[in-house]
């Protein structure tokens, strides 16, 4: 079997996250080799031609969203033939408790060999306990584009603290051009204030634990005289797939 290329670190962020419930690591302190590079850049095109988001009544926020399944134990990733998306009204009352269904990565993109890489190396850096490595584990991926016009901001919903729903969440830094604000908050479970970070470079990146804390964007704002303003970023989310267990039927 050939070897896929991987993602190397300078440091793990695993040690932040599990001591800390978040970690940031910057883009640059990642390696690739060359051809996960050239993957990297084809990624970073398909976000001028994401499809606007349905949900956003705005009108400023585009988006793509697949499903992969991993087998850990294999370092197997395929994608799924769904693409909804679901989270709880109490984590997110703007677009919580319906199911939102997108449009799916592009078939080059679920193939892309940057984004598999990527969410392998992520998988390694979450603190799963031992068992879940030999479980399937679902992959939610979120493409997302903001674009931000002169006296429009960009808004993110939920507009506060809050939790996603998923055990952990990477946030990936993809583009960001003629924008200010975006700060991506970080606070305990009592919603006190642990960081701010704004992530500037390509795959800067915050990871959160959302057992342990909350987290929240600033809103962004097209900056004066930008041609154009838009903050690009990737997000990647893991769940354990667990086992359904079934009832015996109640005797007659």
């Amino acid at each position: 079997m050939t070897q896929q290329p991987t993602i190397s670190a300078e440091r793990s962020p695993r040690r932040d996250l599990e001591q800390q419930g978040y970690a940031y690591f910057k883009g640059a302190s990642l390696s690739l080799p060359p051809s996960l590079q050239r993957e990297l850049s084809l990624l970073e095109q398909d976000y001028e031609h994401l499809p606007a988001d349905q949900y956003c009544e705005s009108g400023n926020r585009y988006r793509r969203h697949s499903r992969y399944v991993l087998l850990p134990w294999l370092d197997l990733l395929e994608p799924r033939p769904v693409s909804y998306y679901i989270q709880d009204r109490e984590l997110n009352p703007a677009d919580g408790g319906v199911t939102r269904t997108f449009e799916r990565l592009s078939a080059p993109t679920e193939a892309n060999a940057f984004l598999r890489a990527m969410i392998l190396f992520d998988f390694s850096n979450t603190t799963f306990a031992e068992p879940i490595w030999s479980m399937p584990v679902d992959v939610g991926v979120h493409a997302i584009r903001y674009v931000a016009r002169p006296g429009f901001p960009v808004v993110p919903t939920p507009n506060h603290l809050h939790k996603d729903g998923e055990p952990y969440t990477f946030i990936h830094l993809i583009g960001r051009r003629g924008v200010t604000g975006g700060e991506n908050l970080v606070a305990d479970n009592d919603k006190q204030p642990l960081v701010e970070i704004t992530l500037t470079d390509c795959l800067d990146t915050v990871v959160v634990s959302d057992e342990d804390v909350y987290h929240h964007v600033e809103p962004i704002e097209a900056a004066t005289g930008a041609s154009k303003s838009y903050r690009d970023v990737l997000l990647i989310d893991f769940t354990p797939m667990r086992p359904v267990t079934l009832n015996a039927p109640s005797p007659m």
